[in-house]
């Protein structure tokens, strides 16, 4: 998120409280969270990038994964994941 310039900590105020991060599977499954869900100054649970589980990578999940760990579901969990991207609606 830093090398793409996405507003974080401080940064992260006021109309830009608006973007969200866009993630997109291989099979054209994709979620959004919005920025503050990802951003450590705003959320103590990280958000993760998985490209393996218990030492093994992904396999079919693969090669990467989005994992959102508190959600009571795993819908938000992107499988073969493809890109990651900061929107910002107008």
């Amino acid at each position: 998120l830093t090398k793409v310039g996405a507003p974080l900590g401080n940064e992260l105020r006021g109309p830009k409280m608006i973007t969200c991060v866009v993630a997109t599977g291989s099979d054209g499954y994709a979620v959004a969270l919005s920025l503050a869900e990802v951003d450590p100054d705003f959320h103590a649970n990280q958000i993760i990038v998985a490209d393996a589980k218990d030492g093994q990578p992904l396999a079919k999940n693969g090669p990467y994964q989005l994992v959102v760990p508190d959600d009571k579901r795993p819908a938000r969990w992107v499988h073969n994941l493809a890109s990651i991207a900061v929107e910002q609606p107008h």
